[in-house]
């Protein structure tokens, strides 16, 4: 099953920039941080971090200035946590307890079923002009296509950094705590979409 964000608008959630810069500091420190957002022309942004939904192309902007600025390796590991935090936050802010505590108690399988169909519900917050798709047969997946958006390897591989800590943390947090995703197609390695599976071991 597959959604698309209304086409033309792209905006996604400001959690997106608000935990990638977080993350940047959690990763090299408070000053270090400033210092590599001020090198790439951001030195305010940890100052006037957005509240409102935002375009995507600005929080594009900011993972290609984190790759100008400290490499794809660092940049990798940020977005990463980038990822991990803004589900940490989805599910302490937008998940009703009630659901949380359904989704824990069901089978993954069962768990998944539920899952997934909102998550698609609500593509646009996290792929803004992406495609969001999964999968329940054989092997739970997911996947997102992003196209033209992520035109170099290095940043398809920093968005599936982000991407795969975002889905990873969210299904260990209501699926089950050893949820892993696995590769099955990356838009870095040249694919059409980046696909993983969903296995609970």
């Amino acid at each position: 099953m597959t959604t698309r964000a209304a086409r033309g608008t792209g905006k996604i959630g400001p959690n997106a920039i608000i935990q990638t810069v977080a993350a940047l500091r959690d990763r090299l420190g408070d000053e270090a941080a400033r210092a590599t957002l001020v090198r790439g022309g951001a030195g305010d942004l940890p100052d006037h971090l957005p509240r409102e939904l935002i375009d995507e192309h600005e929080f594009h902007a900011l993972v290609e200035l984190l790759l100008e600025q400290i490499g794809e390796e660092q940049t990798n590991l940020v977005m990463a946590r980038s990822g991990q935090l803004t589900s940490e936050y989805v599910f302490a802010n937008r998940i009703p307890a009630f659901a949380r505590l359904l989704l824990r108690l069901l089978p993954p399988s069962w768990g998944l079923r539920l899952l997934l169909p909102a998550m698609q519900r609500h593509t646009w917050t996290f792929a803004g002009s992406g495609v969001f798709a999964y999968d329940l047969t054989p092997t739970p997946s997911i996947s997102i296509t992003n196209g033209a958006l992520f035109d170099t390897p290095a940043m398809a591989a920093a968005m599936c950094a982000y991407y795969r800590g975002a889905f990873e943390q969210m299904f260990r947090k209501l699926i089950c705590s050893r949820a892993t995703l696995h590769d099955l197609e990356c838009q870095a390695r040249g694919d059409r979409r980046c696909r993983y599976a969903i296995r609970c071991r």
